[in-house]
């Protein structure tokens, strides 16, 4: 069986304006505050994009913007790669291209040059967002269970100030976008009591108890080769025995 979905790695310019519409009217689904002007402005300021489509209908179902930077950290060279826009159609919840073909691409950037480091920086305004670094890459600042070097903390908030100016809060390590901005939409991924239980949602909601207002937890994972091999490792493990009980059930056998 394939997967339900079909995913491309393409450079922002290439975008259609079929596309670029179908990519804001998917982010409208599942977030609230998503205006053309700022969709544009995110999208300009990307490299790439990661598009997925429903392998029947083709339809777009999801996306995530891509930038690559060269910086300094304590005079050395690193690369980092920031996300930005990311949504996937709640109807396909559970699939694992995305991860994959995010896989893939940072392990090209990481071949490219084995010894410099690969940095991901992300802004998780859900913690659905957040596990996605947590949960594969050990060295995240921040998480629960692990204290970064001060130069990688420091190197963070340097960076983030940068980028993000006075919308930047050192102090609780969040953006709050000036204007109207995204917040995931009422119903859409909610931090219930189970939800909370779990330790590194837990985390995120104390780091970012105004998430519900479009505040952002600013993260930083390291990529380091071992971590991204075992994590598409386990992602396409997890995606066979997606496929394979979707066959069985088409053959009306239970998993």
């Amino acid at each position: 069986m394939l997967s339900a979905l079909k995913g491309a790695t393409v450079a922002r310019e290439s975008l259609t304006e079929h596309q670029r519409a179908q990519m804001l009217a998917l982010m409208q689904v599942c977030y609230a505050g998503v205006g053309a002007e700022r969709f544009a402005r995110d999208l300009a300021d990307k490299q790439y994009v990661i598009l997925l489509s429903a392998r029947r209908s083709g339809e777009l179902v999801g996306f995530s913007t891509l930038r690559v930077s060269e910086e300094q950290v304590a005079g050395r060279a690193v690369e980092v790669v920031f996300s930005g826009d990311t949504v996937i159609h709640p109807d396909y919840w559970g699939q694992k291209e995305l991860q994959v073909r995010f896989g893939r691409f940072m392990l090209a950037r990481k071949l490219r040059r084995p010894m410099r480091p690969l940095l991901w920086l992300l802004l998780s305004a859900g913690y659905k967002t957040y596990l996605l670094a947590v949960n594969h890459f050990p060295r995240t600042v921040p998480r629960h269970d692990w204290e970064a070097p001060p130069e990688r903390v420091s190197f963070l908030r340097a960076l983030a100030g940068r980028w993000f100016g006075e919308q930047y809060d050192g102090t609780k390590g969040t953006v709050r976008f000036a204007g109207a901005h995204y917040r995931v939409r009422d119903g859409v991924s909610p931090i219930d009591r189970e939800a909370a239980a779990h330790p590194h949602i837990g985390f995120f909601a104390r780091n970012n108890p105004a998430h519900v207002e479009g505040e952002e937890l600013v993260c930083l994972a390291e990529i380091r080769a071992r971590d991204l091999l075992w994590a598409l490792t386990e992602l396409s493990m997890k995606q066979v025995r997606l496929w394979t009980r979707r066959g069985l059930k088409l053959m009306g056998v239970r998993a």
